[in-house]
């Protein structure tokens, strides 16, 4: 897979031309190959996309995510038959053991908290609370210590008045960049012969996506903290694009540095072979040098 993420924001033709994207636009066409794509953003309504390319793109693995009229993430390209193992591997899922699936809950929920920690630390904000309430957690946190946690987490972080869900720039920030990071896990679940449906904690019948809802929770905090450094900022195209290059940051999984986007393949690899006991833990994600 590539390294570049193609951002269209303006009226254009994308199509297929001998391995490469072609952008055809009112004032020039751009040839981009495909080894060097790794995400095509469609960030307007105002693009057409052939069908032929649509194919190419799904046969590469190249995530494209389109946006509605106000620009925000609505649906993305998945492949049906991106991995040859897929059938035996649903069958895996559909059979792995509840004992396992708590064990893999508690460790997703482990780390998203030491990771909430370490961005409070990163901005000297209080912690006190938290750590109390990490040390409160059993296993397959079962009195809902993430939702306690994640109550108190971003008050401290945004300050005392905000809350989740509110109309503001904050959370359309923090909607943006959670949907790009969604996209990717849903992206390397498919491509790994995976069902995305069927979580191991989440179970909601109105979401698609509730196996990458609960893997993807270590790493939104990568997500809050290019958010932090962009406060002064208006929400626009340039916020937009930082935030779909979080995928391009260094970060830390098992003592080793990745690429975040390596680092969510290498991991959903590892939870896909504990969950079929075939490995018997799973690194821990954190920002670089933390570990």
């Amino acid at each position: 897979m590539g390294w570049e993420t193609i951002y269209i924001t303006q009226k254009s033709k994308l199509s297929y031309k001998a391995n490469h994207l072609l952008i055809q636009t009112t004032m020039d066409i751009k040839q981009v190959p495909f080894h060097q794509i790794n995400c095509i953003v469609v960030a307007t309504t105002q693009s057409v996309i052939t069908g032929y390319l649509i194919s190419k793109l799904i046969e590469e693995n190249i995530k494209v995510i389109f946006c509605s009229e106000d620009h925000n993430p609505c649906a993305e390209l998945n492949g049906y038959y991106n991995n040859i193992n897929r059938n035996q591997n649903m069958e895996n899922q559909i059979s792995w053991s509840i004992p396992n699936k708590q064990k893999l809950w508690t460790n997703v929920v482990n780390n998203k908290i030491n990771n909430q920690l370490a961005v409070l630390k990163k901005y000297n904000l209080d912690t006190t609370e938290i750590e109390s309430e990490q040390l409160a957690m059993v296993d397959n946190d079962e009195t809902n210590r993430e939702a306690v946690i994640a109550r108190k987490y971003f008050p401290l972080l945004f300050g005392a008045n905000f809350t989740r869900g509110d109309d503001s720039k904050i959370n359309a920030m923090l909607d943006y960049g959670y949907t790009i990071l969604l996209s990717a896990f849903n992206q390397e679940i498919v491509a790994q012969g995976y069902l995305t449906q069927l979580g191991i904690h989440h179970h909601s019948v109105r979401n698609d996506f509730n196996l990458s809802s609960d893997l993807m929770e270590p790493f939104r905090q990568f997500v809050d903290l290019t958010i932090m450094d962009k406060l002064d900022y208006d929400f626009d195209e340039y916020i937009k694009l930082e935030l779909v290059d979080v995928l391009n940051q260094e970060i830390s999984y098992d003592n080793k540095t990745y690429i975040l986007k390596n680092a969510v393949s290498q991991y959903i690899h590892d939870c896909f072979s504990f969950m079929d006991e075939k490995r018997d833990r799973i690194g821990n994600v954190g920002m670089k040098d933390e570990e």
